[in-house]
């Protein structure tokens, strides 16, 4: 993000600020359909043609530290392992021996010489090959070389390892543009993982992500952590290509008298981080991230059924080598602040399932600054298919002239 880039946020923010309604582009939306957070049905069409196709998070690098390093992570039900081999690749594997199928790591990280079934302890070197297979003499016709452990993709953006279930999903630089020419500081920055938090909540995942996707509740929902420090009226919202967008909030002068300013930012930062500006950008289709070039969390949005949801809570901060962070008491602050902000989003999220299953307000209406909810939904469809999806839940692509070249 370079000097031009905060002009243009600057003067496009003063033109938010000045507006008396939407602009002339922005066409009246209909409602969104309730069904699409409530039927089985549309659940299964999300689950098979978007989340099974698209790249989703899995670890960072600093989780991966060393030969033998493990992760394991669920994906959409599936139990998939990430391990670092002796050249340090980084290689996902179905967490399933080729036998009968258990696990052949257990936990949910660690370091593993060979990677061995825990039920009869056919074994696996880190490149997924299996080596050996107790009482191979009763096997008749096993050919090992056909048994290797089955493949993930895996690819990496920066630090971040991203998976896919499709083997034949488009290359993740191909889907994660343009973020990644949008914010090539933030890729290049050293971080490590600082801390890390699970949560289930009792909503469709599409109901908590949206929580996030607009600062149209920040007076009413955090009056006193949000709305005293940001300038609603001036955020700046972007669409981007393939579902992703941005929303860039000006910060009010002299409300952020917390202690932050004493933890260290990465090299290379820009004035986006520290002019005063509070970024938050969204990776589609279950990310949200706050950006702050003093350390960030990752919200990552996991569907459980269709009104359960698994929000997984990453922190990353500029890496000080491992160990206990040293300016551990500052961060203790501010995640425990952090805490107070989420619990506030929490608050409504079960509520609105309620609402939305007893039909009880009709439809989602979206407005001008919502307009990043629209964009998520018009692309779960362009994954989906409109074709497979009935007609009374579809989403049009309304704000395809909206999205903004990079």
């Amino acid at each position: 993000m370079d000097a031009d880039y905060l002009a243009r946020f600057r003067e496009r923010s003063a033109e938010e600020a000045a507006r008396t309604g939407p602009p002339p582009e922005f066409p009246a939306l209909p409602d969104l359909p309730l069904g699409r957070y409530t039927d089985p049905e549309f659940f299964a069409l999300e689950r098979d043609h978007l989340w099974r196709k698209v790249w989703l998070y899995a670890a960072h690098e600093t989780e991966l530290e060393g030969a033998g390093a493990f992760k394991n992570v669920e994906v959409l039900g599936a139990p998939v392992v990430l391990v670092r081999n002796e050249a340090g690749e980084v290689h996902a594997f179905m967490n399933a021996c080729r036998h009968r199928g258990a696990p052949v790591v257990r936990g949910p990280q660690g370091h593993a010489r060979l990677l061995v079934c825990q039920y009869h302890s056919w074994t696996y070197d880190l490149d997924g090959i299996l080596k050996r297979v107790p009482d191979e003499r009763d096997f008749a016709g096993l050919c090992k070389e056909d048994r290797a452990l089955v493949r993930v993709r895996c690819e990496r953006w920066g630090g971040w390892y991203f998976v896919s279930l499709d083997p034949d999903a488009m290359p993740l630089a191909e889907f994660l543009d343009p973020l990644p020419r949008v914010l090539p500081e933030v890729a290049a920055a050293g971080l490590r993982v600082l801390d890390h938090k699970s949560v289930v909540l009792g909503c469709n995942w599409k109901v908590l992500a949206e929580a996030f996707l607009e600062v149209y509740h920040a007076r009413t929902v955090h009056p006193t952590t949000v709305a005293p420090t940001v300038d609603t009226k001036g955020t700046v919202i972007t669409l981007y290509d393939h579902g992703h967008q941005s929303m860039l909030s000006p910060v009010i002068p002299g409300t952020r008298n917390d202690d932050r300013e004493a933890l260290p930012m990465w090299e290379g930062v820009t004035p986006v981080f520290t002019d005063g500006i509070q970024p938050a950008h969204g990776i589609f289709p279950n990310i949200i991230s706050p950006l702050d070039a003093r350390g960030f969390p990752f919200l990552v949005f996991w569907p459980v059924d269709v009104r359960t949801t698994r929000l997984e809570i990453t922190w990353f901060a500029t890496d000080w080598g491992g160990g206990e962070h040293p300016r551990w008491d500052i961060w203790k602050k501010r995640l425990e602040r952090f805490d107070v902000l989420m619990d506030e989003d929490y608050l409504n999220l079960e509520p609105i399932q309620r609402s939305i299953e007893a039909a009880a307000h009709g439809g989602q209406v979206i407005n001008y600054q919502e307009r990043r909810i629209w964009h998520v939904h018009a692309w779960i469809d362009k994954w989906i298919g409109a074709e497979r999806i009935p007609e009374q839940l579809r989403v049009a692509d309304a704000l395809g002239h909206l999205i903004q070249a990079v």
